[in-house]
This record gives C-alpha cells, sequence and structure tokens, in this order.
C-alpha cells in the first residue's frame, strides 16, 4: 500500500470521526493478518458504526477498549523522525507504516499500531 493510499484511509476516517458527537472503540479481531478496531454511538448499541483493519500487523500498544476524544484528530500517520524513534525502540521491521490513535483523558496518543496497511468500511454514514 502507497503512502498516498493510507493517507486517504485516514482522511476518510478522521473527517467521518470528526463529524461524531461521540463513538466508543474497541478491539473486534486481532490474529497475524489483521487487527480490526470499531467504532459505534454505546457499547450498548450491537450495531458497529465504522470498522478500521489495520493489515499485517507488526506492532501494537493499546488500550482494550476506549472513547473518541473529538478535540483531536482521531488517527495519525507518524513519519520522519519519530517514526525513526519508534522504529529503533520497538524494532519495526521496514515497511510496516506507524499509526498512532488519541482516546479521550489522555494527553498524548495511548494506541500505537505498526502495520503494513490501513483500510476503513463506513458502515453507518448517519449514526447520529
Amino acid at each position: 500500500m502507497s503512502i498516498e493510499e493510507v493517507e486517504k484511509q485516514i482522511q476518510v476516517i478522521n473527517t467521518y470521526l470528526s463529524k461524531c458527537l461521540w463513538m466508543d472503540f474497541e478491539f473486534i479481531r486481532m490474529d497475524g493478518g489483521d487487527i480490526v478496531i470499531a467504532g459505534r454511538i454505546d457499547t450498548s448499541y450491537d450495531e458497529f458504526a465504522i470498522n478500521i483493519e489495520f493489515g499485517t500487523p507488526f506492532y501494537i500498544s493499546s488500550l482494550l477498549s476506549w472513547h473518541l476524544d473529538d478535540s483531536k484528530l482521531f488517527i495519525k500517520l507518524i513519519v520522519g523522525e519519530e517514526k525513526q524513534k519508534i522504529d529503533d525502540e520497538y524494532q519495526i521491521e521496514k515497511g510496516n507504516y506507524i499509526f498512532t490513535i488519541n482516546a479521550e483523558g489522555f494527553g498524548t496518543a495511548p494506541i500505537v499500531i505498526a502495520s503494513k496497511n490501513i483500510k476503513v468500511e463506513i458502515v453507518n454514514q448517519n449514526p447520529f
């Protein structure tokens, strides 16, 4: 997946979530093939509104569930010196992208995922 394709998926995610008043997130699948996080307007509501799949994951440091912090971008692609620092610290293999995800109540992004690609599925265009 090219960096342009990754940036496009991130833009779709951030644009969609910028229109949401709140969203609860959790992992719905995690294995060597992919990591999928999903968001819904309430944990008591069965239907997810957004699914984000990280393909061929290499590294993850995360909360198990969290709430959207609507004052910040939800997801960010890490590049440059910051990426190199994470690559070195966690021995991330070449070819992986580094993503950080913000959560309510944290000053810095508490979620870091390294994977080869990302794909978003908007399940509910208008969850509110």
